[in-house]
């Protein structure tokens, strides 16, 4: 059986919301699965011991990635916009995901780019409930769904599970994807991973 492609994104990385857009089609051209596996670089970061690496430690790094971002959504022909809020913590968005993927994973994926959309695509909050509210009624899922999520324990261990397996395979920075024994980094890897799996037939 063919592997996978898991695609491990932090909501409020940029190049993450630019691969959402992509993964999908390079999955289905060579027919593999992608499993959309949401978590907090953060928690990745304590968990491998890094410190000061985020871009609110540099703001140099800060202003560069705001830069370079908004050059690869161009390049791709998505909307880029300066959040309202940055950094923010997508708690509700991760939980909420992995809750709506235990029924319907294509239902969650949707979910999942709704939320990229409305923070990168328009400027919008996306950490309280009222926040997400609209994009659930819109998928036909009920909002109060958004506040079981958060004492979801099914979905809290899924999101802990992920960010284990992230570290496991050597993760340090988002999106990453693990297909098989390779693992690649960053939205432009998107192309690579087309590529590799080409040559894999």
């Amino acid at each position: 059986m063919s592997d996978p492609i898991e695609f491990f994104f932090e909501f409020v990385s940029p190049y993450a919301y630019v691969a959402a857009h992509q993964i999908n089609a390079v999955g289905d051209k060579h027919g593999r699965e992608v499993i959309w596996r949401p978590l907090s670089l953060g928690h990745v970061w304590k968990m491998i011991g890094a410190t000061n690496v985020g871009p609110g430690g540099l703001q140099q790094k800060s202003k560069y990635i705001m830069m370079d971002s908004a050059r690869s959504a161009k390049l791709t022909g998505l909307p880029m916009a300066k959040p309202a809020v940055f950094p923010v913590d997508a708690k509700l968005a991760r939980l909420t995901y992995y809750r709506l993927a235990e029924k319907d994973p294509a239902v969650a994926r949707k979910f999942a780019l709704g939320v990229f959309d409305k923070f990168w695509a328009h400027s919008e909050e996306i950490t309280d409930v009222a926040h997400l509210a609209d994009l659930m009624k819109s998928l036909d899922v009920d909002p109060a769904e958004l506040d079981a999520a958060l004492g979801d324990d099914a979905a809290k261990a899924a999101m802990i599970a992920s960010t284990q397996a992230a570290v496991d395979c050597g993760a340090f920075g988002m999106p990453w994807f693990r297909v098989g024994d390779q693992v690649f980094w960053g939205a432009d890897r998107v192309a690579h991973i087309d590529q590799y799996l080409a040559q894999q037939g």
